[in-house]
């Protein structure tokens, strides 16, 4: 249990795949966000991330490792991510429309997340038991919810400060993305 809390804690925090791994920023990077859009972005791509790596795991040691598939992982896990995001646009479109309105320009590009794909190829590659794979699909979408809130927060500054010309924008975000990898990976050795 105390090596779950710590693959949990280490994928939320220091291995970050926005902020560390620098996989799944196409959301961070969107303009004119407000905190329930951030909110309800980065829950929708913490969902669909989650599902997804459940159902991956399933396949990957059930359906494609007994019968000797595993060159199909990449494929069925891009329809998993795509079955994944379909679904959460299909649920706020039908439960919240108002966060549907304003997402959904941004919702299908959850279907092809680098973050997602990279957290189902790297756990189908390092053939993870239930337990570290359960952690890792909590810790991971948590920590790019953080990413996203992080991000928003950093966005709405801007947007009042007065930033050189050639900063506005990507620039800034980008600066301020390295800015939080040097803060994140002083936290490294701890576990």
């Amino acid at each position: 249990m105390e090596n779950i809390l710590e693959i949990l804690f280490g994928t939320l925090i220091i291995n970050n795949l926005a902020l560390k791994k620098f996989v799944g920023l196409s959301q961070l990077t969107r303009p004119g966000q407000d905190e329930s859009e951030t909110l309800t972005l980065g829950l929708s791509a913490a969902f669909v991330m989650l599902v997804s790596s459940l159902a991956s795991y399933g396949i990957h040691t059930f359906v494609l490792l007994p019968a000797g598939l595993t060159v199909l992982n990449t494929l069925v896990n891009v329809v998993l991510m795509v079955a994944s995001a379909a679904a959460v646009m299909a649920y706020l479109k039908g439960k919240k429309p108002e966060h549907y309105a304003a997402l959904k320009n941004a919702l299908p590009i959850l279907s092809i997340n680098s973050a997602i794909l990279y957290l189902l190829l790297t756990n189908a590659q390092n053939e993870l038991d239930l337990p570290t794979v359960l952690a890792t699909s909590i810790g991971a979408p948590l920590g790019l919810l953080f990413a996203f809130v992080l991000y928003g927060a950093v966005k709405e500054r801007l947007a009042v400060s007065d930033t050189p010309k050639a900063f506005k924008g990507l620039p800034i975000l980008l600066v301020y993305a390295a800015l939080a990898l040097m803060a994140l990976s002083g936290l490294n050795g701890i576990f």
